[in-house]
């Protein structure tokens, strides 16, 4: 006859289920813990970065404006080109979820040019209010997506998908005859080299304009480069250096509604 399990058989895994419980919510905690501070030093290292720029900066002063040990920061970014780099990929992620995201109807179904321009203006706004970030990009020196910036591979895919996307609605604007047609590829690479000229000129005027009014640029620079001549001439004022009045309130209007 087999014997009957003895007690402390039966009660064995009732007493492990607490401790695994107790040891998951430390793991969540120390985990919480360390993306907390991840997150921190990583807003102080973009402005550190931005200040005085790649070369100068360093992982001492990151350190003491941080509030951490040197030891600490080494514990997340083994160096100066790491710290730097996760930087940049985190905050693009970042617009890419804050930008990307909520327009992503558009980018799948265009409709109108307004439409168009106002995913531009949410894309330059993001930047516009992120200046650390946007003077630790233009600090590379290089072409956005240019491959001489020396893009780890998580950029690069970034890149690649930015462009993409823009291919994509350049196209649409072409099919529809709103468009100049073109190499879609050439065209995104020269829309992003005018939005940098505009912002680096941003930067360099101390980045005191009101951000409408470089948007506004941007949106009429886009407007002369790439709408056909007859179209773009019934959406740019005389002089074609704005946007009509009435086109800029069409895409405004569409902050409320997307």
């Amino acid at each position: 006859m087999k014997a009957d399990p003895k007690p402390s058989d039966e009660m064995t895994p009732a007493l492990r289920e607490p401790a695994r419980r107790r040891n998951q919510a430390a793991q969540a905690l120390r985990a919480a813990k360390d993306a907390l501070s991840r997150d921190h030093i990583m807003e102080v290292a973009e402005r550190v970065f931005a200040e005085h720029g790649f070369l100068n900066a360093r992982m001492q002063d990151v350190a003491r404006e941080a509030g951490v040990s040197l030891a600490t920061l080494y514990q997340f970014y083994p160096g100066k080109k790491e710290l730097h780099r996760g930087v940049l990929i985190e905050r693009h992620r970042q617009m890419v979820a804050a930008v990307i995201d909520q327009v992503q109807e558009i980018l799948e179904r265009p409709k109108s040019v307004p439409q168009l321009l106002w995913v531009m203006k949410a894309h330059l706004a993001f930047l516009l209010e992120h200046p650390d970030y946007l003077r630790l990009i233009l600090q590379e020196g290089y072409a956005w997506y240019h491959a001489a910036a020396q893009p780890t591979t998580d950029e690069k895919a970034l890149w690649e998908q930015g462009i993409e996307v823009m291919v994509q609605v350049l196209g649409w604007g072409v099919e529809h005859g709103y468009l100049v047609p073109g190499n879609g590829i050439e065209q995104a690479r020269m829309m992003l080299t005018m939005q940098q000229t505009r912002l680096a000129n941003w930067v360099a005027g101390g980045m005191a304009e009101d951000h409408a009014a470089v948007i506004a640029r941007v949106m009429a620079d886009f407007v002369r480069q790439f709408c056909r001549p007859a179209f773009a001439a019934a959406l740019l004022t005389e002089d074609g250096v704005a946007l009509k009045p009435a086109f800029a309130a069409e895409i405004d209007g569409l902050d409320s509604h997307g």
